[in-house]
């Protein structure tokens, strides 16, 4: 009797065929923060370690508008996708000056009716404009972000065509030091009065992206530089200590996978650690050390 023929062998699954070896596992690539070409007077920003609060954005990203009827004009741009900056959010909508002055004015209304302390009722406020005031910026901010980050880069950099971003800033002060209703109130009409004349002009400069693609290697959102910009030297020296804490976790954690991928952690450490660098970059210009 003839025997019959061996049945040829099925490789297990998601083996490569003609191997019956697992395959080989990839080691993870040893995470590096890369420079973008060097710029006349960028030189020498040190890769010193730099965070934001992790998993716990300080401020919402969303966009509040009137209820059931945001009215968007187009996309709104976004920091391009460095080697190790993921994005899985929707696009953002670009909203008409009404909207974002009812957006601003709503907000106002609904923390002054908070029976919460002056110091909760001023971080509502800034949380719920912040989303706002970015949308300003990108649509009439001009240079203005180039300008701050060449300032943290290498300081004292160079002034903005565009103030805008900085008058914003100066203005957001005066919430940081409002002691009640009232003055929180005559506080944020200053900063309505600004975003409504830098929404009025008729060929507004939008936002230039260039350094926080070049410099920072598109791993630092607008809302997040906003935010840094924005603090009070309080909150600033606490979301630093946040953000050093939560470097370090990721550094345990990722000791504790030799031989595997991590890229969700990699991913989380290399923003986190370019947010913290911002905000090292800030203190040291406000001279918190």
């Amino acid at each position: 009797m003839s025997v019959p023929p061996p049945k040829p062998k099925v490789p297990a699954k998601g083996v490569p065929l003609g191997d019956d070896e697992l395959p080989t596992q990839v080691q993870p690539r040893r995470l590096g923060l890369p420079r973008g070409p060097s710029r006349p007077g960028l030189d020498g920003f040190e890769s010193s370690d730099v965070p934001t609060n992790p998993g716990k954005p300080v401020f919402n990203r969303d966009v509040p508008t009137n209820p059931g009827k945001p009215v968007f004009t187009s996309v709104a741009p976004e920091v391009s996708k460095g080697r190790f900056h993921e994005r899985s959010a929707a696009p953002r909508g670009v909203l008409t000056a009404a909207a974002v002055l009812t957006g601003l004015d709503d907000a106002l209304q609904k923390a002054l009716r908070s029976p919460v302390a002056m110091s909760a009722v001023r971080g509502m406020l800034k949380k719920d404009w912040l989303p706002l005031l970015r949308q300003v910026v990108e649509q009439a901010g001009g240079d203005g972000v180039d300008a701050y980050v060449a300032r943290l880069l290498a300081p004292p950099g160079r002034a903005a065509t565009t103030p805008l971003l900085e008058e914003l800033a100066s203005a957001m002060a005066g919430l940081d030091t409002a002691a009640d209703a009232n003055a929180l109130r005559t506080a944020a009409q200053q900063v309505r009065a600004l975003v409504a004349r830098a929404l009025e002009d008729k060929a507004p400069r939008a936002l230039s992206l260039q350094l926080l693609e070049s410099e920072l290697d598109g791993r630092v959102e607008v809302d997040a530089l906003l935010s840094i910009r924005f603090a009070p030297d309080a909150e600033l020296t606490t979301r630093r200590t946040q953000a050093e804490k939560t470097l370090e976790s990721l550094r345990q954690q990722m000791r504790l996978l030799p031989g595997q991928q991590a890229g969700g952690l990699f991913s989380n450490f290399a923003r986190l650690k370019t947010e913290k660098r911002v905000m090292d970059a800030e203190a040291r210009r406000r001279g918190l050390g």
